[in-house]
């Protein structure tokens, strides 16, 4: 379920229906990427604040940098219906400079979107009391001269999903494991058959119906 729906409007409700799962589905989509991720610099390692984690849904490991970019990469690394992703896919020009997007997505549909995660010191308050980023306009112009479908995320959007993104963080150690695991199949029915079982279902629910499992694999 996306906070990001495929119409681009970063700010939309959320949706209420989720993608079917195919439980026997790799985790990892094979099917092309249109762009790759710019690698950080050693310089750039050294003086900002990245984090890294690996991808089950990209096959390899992910630099981003902040919490903010953190936050919202990891819900787009739990979106059902997000089957590729791409940090640092490329720059636009807008007044005359390069502006890197943060990040490009596709959908199981096929649509693609690109997000440029935009910090509170580049916003300004709107008249309806939300921060809007300052060069707005301009960016809007770049997207579209670029033909290309732009979602300006600010921190507060991706503040306003907190819970989406502690999720996120509670499920991460699972899923990185899980491409070790021979039994991968099995658990994922397991899970699948506790998610049916409970009107709303925790994580620490899953635990308890998981326990017949060793723990290093739950």
């Amino acid at each position: 379920m996306s906070w990001m729906p495929e119409n681009g409007a970063a700010d939309a409700a959320p949706q209420t229906s989720a993608a079917p799962v195919d439980l026997a589905a790799p985790l990892h989509n094979p099917h092309p990427r249109h762009f790759t991720a710019r690698p950080l610099g050693a310089s750039e390692r050294k003086r900002l604040d990245v984090f890294s984690f690996r991808s089950c849904k990209e096959n390899r490991q992910v630099d981003v940098i902040g919490p903010l970019q953190l936050g919202f990469r990891l819900q787009l690394e739990f979106d059902p219906t997000i089957t590729a992703i791409t940090e640092r896919p490329r720059a636009l020009e807008v007044a005359g400079k390069q502006i890197e997007l943060s990040f490009w997505w596709r959908h199981h549909t096929g649509r693609e979107h690109f997000a440029l995660l935009i910090p509170d010191p580049d916003t300004l308050p709107g008249p309806d009391g939300r921060r809007r980023p300052r060069q707005i306009e301009r960016l809007r112009l770049a997207a579209q001269d670029a033909s290309i479908d732009l979602q300006l995320v600010t921190e507060d959007q991706v503040r306003d999903q907190e819970h989406r993104t502690e999720l996120a963080f509670q499920l991460l150690p699972w899923v990185q494991s899980a491409a070790w695991l021979k039994a991968d199949l099995v658990i994922r029915q397991e899970v699948a058959t506790a998610v049916r079982r409970y009107a709303r279902c925790t994580v620490d629910q899953l635990q308890q119906d998981l326990a017949m499992f060793p723990a290093s694999h739950v």
